[in-house]
């Protein structure tokens, strides 16, 4: 019978692949983003993968406002991504590029895309009732309709690798990201509006950190 036993291990599972971190925001922070999404005027489809109709930039003043309110978000990400590949938390000097509103309505697809800048996120402001309806009745094979798939390196059987995973969001849940971690959003048949908010950070200070450092 063997001597070795299972408490006498020293096991590690070395990390690898992207590091993306959920929270979940407060009521303020939404009802806020709500109220100002809904009078956004500024299309900003142009410089978005979306097929939506209905993609509207915040003003300026909206985005300095969300971006206080969430650099204790901000922070919490740089520590949990510094650990998870075990670097130096090296000071950044971060700029926040944009902050825009997807109201995703039945039949509007986000095929898969990656985000300029260097983190992104998306926060959830509204899954509706009927949406999680159509998710529990979905009888598929597939991710439920109105998930979002984040997509990692090649296709594998399952139990072999795990290579993306399939979120299907609850309002107030926020989920921050690398800028080039492919994703998209599958269709939904459901009357009613989906809607989040996105947004990029850059780091403006790459050229004093060190080459392999980000």
């Amino acid at each position: 019978m063997s001597k070795l036993k299972l408490q006498d291990l020293k096991i590690s599972n070395p990390n690898f692949g992207p590091y993306v971190m959920k929270t979940q925001l407060p009521n303020y922070i939404i009802k806020k983003l709500l109220t100002e999404g809904k009078k956004a005027k500024v299309s900003y489809n142009y410089n978005l993968a979306g097929h939506l109709n209905n993609q509207f930039l915040y003003p300026v003043s909206v985005q300095n406002w969300f971006y206080n309110e969430i650099g204790p978000v901000i922070s919490a990400y740089r520590k949990g991504h510094c650990h998870y590949h075990g670097i130096d938390e090296k000071p950044l000097d971060l700029q926040a590029d944009d902050l825009w509103v997807n109201f995703m309505e039945a039949g509007d697809f986000n095929p898969l895309h990656t985000h300029g800048a260097d983190y992104s996120f998306v926060f959830f402001l509204d899954v509706p009732k009927q949406l999680i309806k159509e998710a529990e009745l979905f009888k598929g094979t597939s991710v439920e309709p109105g998930t979002l798939m984040f997509e990692y390196t090649q296709q594998a059987r399952p139990k072999w690798a795990t290579t993306g995973v399939g979120i299907f969001p609850k309002t107030g849940e926020f989920y921050m990201f690398p800028a080039l971690l492919a994703h998209w959003v599958v269709p939904f048949k459901s009357k009613v509006t989906r809607i989040s908010v996105s947004g990029n950070i850059r780091i403006k200070n790459k050229e004093k950190l060190p080459r392999d450092y980000f």
